[in-house]
Order: C-alpha cells, then sequence, then structure tokens
C-alpha cells in the first residue's frame, strides 16, 4: 500500500480520546505540549510551527466544534483561554508549518465535514500533478464543500468520496490506492 511522506519539519498533531476532560491538559499545560511544540519543535529541522493552527472537539452534539486561525498558536490568547474552558472527550489539534498552499484560515486543519474532522502530516509528493484529477472526481457536494488548497484538505474530500461514513478502513485503502 503507498504510503504519504512525512517530513520532519511539518505539522504537529495532537489528539484525545477518553473521559471528558479540558483540552488545556493535553494542548496547553504539558511540558511537551502542542503549544509548546509550535514554538520548540524537537527533532525537526524547523522549530517553529507558526503558520496557523486548529482544533477540532467533539461534544454531546455529534457534529464537532472547530477553532482556528491563522496566527501562530503561542500567539493567540483565545486559543489558551478556550482550551481551558472546553470540555471533550475527543479531540485533535494542529499547529501548521505549511508546505502547500498559502497560509489562510481555509489552509488551517483540522477540515471539517459533516460529523468528521481530519488532520494531516506529510504530502502528496506529486499532488500538483494529480490535483485537477482528484478535483473532478470529487462528488458535487464535496467539491463545493472545498475551502482551501492543500493536499490534506483533499485527501479529506477523497476519504469522504471513498465512503469514510460507512467504511472508514475501505476509504482509507482506497484513498491511499488512489494518491499512490
Amino acid at each position: 500500500m503507498p504510503e504519504l511522506r512525512a517530513v520532519t519539519n511539518m505539522c504537529r498533531i495532537a489528539s484525545y480520546t477518553g473521559p471528558e476532560i479540558p483540552l488545556e491538559n493535553i494542548i496547553v499545560r504539558p511540558a511537551h505540549s502542542l503549544l509548546e511544540q509550535s514554538q520548540h519543535a524537537a527533532e525537526a529541522k524547523l522549530a517553529v510551527n507558526g503558520d496557523g493552527f486548529g482544533i477540532s472537539w467533539y461534544g454531546a452534539d455529534e457534529t464537532p466544534g472547530i477553532y482556528r486561525d491563522v496566527l501562530p498558536a503561542w500567539a493567540d490568547d483565545n486559543l489558551i483561554n478556550l482550551c481551558r474552558m472546553v470540555r471533550s472527550h475527543h479531540f485533535i489539534a494542529h499547529v501548521r508549518a505549511s508546505t502547500m498552499g498559502e497560509t489562510s484560515r481555509t489552509n488551517c486543519h483540522p477540515f471539517k465535514f459533516g460529523k468528521w474532522s481530519f488532520c494531516h502530516n506529510g504530502q502528496i509528493p506529486h499532488f500538483r500533478r494529480i490535483r485537477r484529477q482528484m478535483l473532478a472526481a470529487l462528488p458535487d457536494d464535496l467539491f463545493e464543500a472545498r475551502r482551501g488548497t492543500t493536499d490534506s484538505e483533499m485527501i479529506f474530500l477523497t476519504l469522504l468520496a471513498n465512503g469514510l461514513d460507512h467504511e472508514p478502513a475501505a476509504a482509507m485503502r482506497a484513498t491511499l490506492d488512489y494518491i499512490g
């Protein structure tokens, strides 16, 4: 099965599933928190992930809440306050070191559609060559849902097109085969 290429100077992701906790317990407080890694990434070519950030969290509703911005994570006081106040049993957070697509809110992860949220670390090395083909293969509703210009968002939309709602493992295999 083809693999997505991950490079060490790329994004950082933190996720959590378990009993409900404040987001700050993972994103802000730990010594190696995502917030800390956004400024001081160890084992990376670049120590800073400052091209935006985002959080997606789940509560009583199956549709996730989402907060994204182009500011560096460490420069947004709202992020710290949000993480202190929001409690969730399932969340994912992302700090961006962009490799594709401009720095814009629409290119910040996580991406959301229906009950799904998605982050990605890596890149499709030949994305420019297959981007038009991937866009053409999307059903109209997913084509219209596209907001950004990243390969990560295209992977997410392709996963949805390949049946993520009903057969996640099969959707993942089909998507990896398609972009391979």
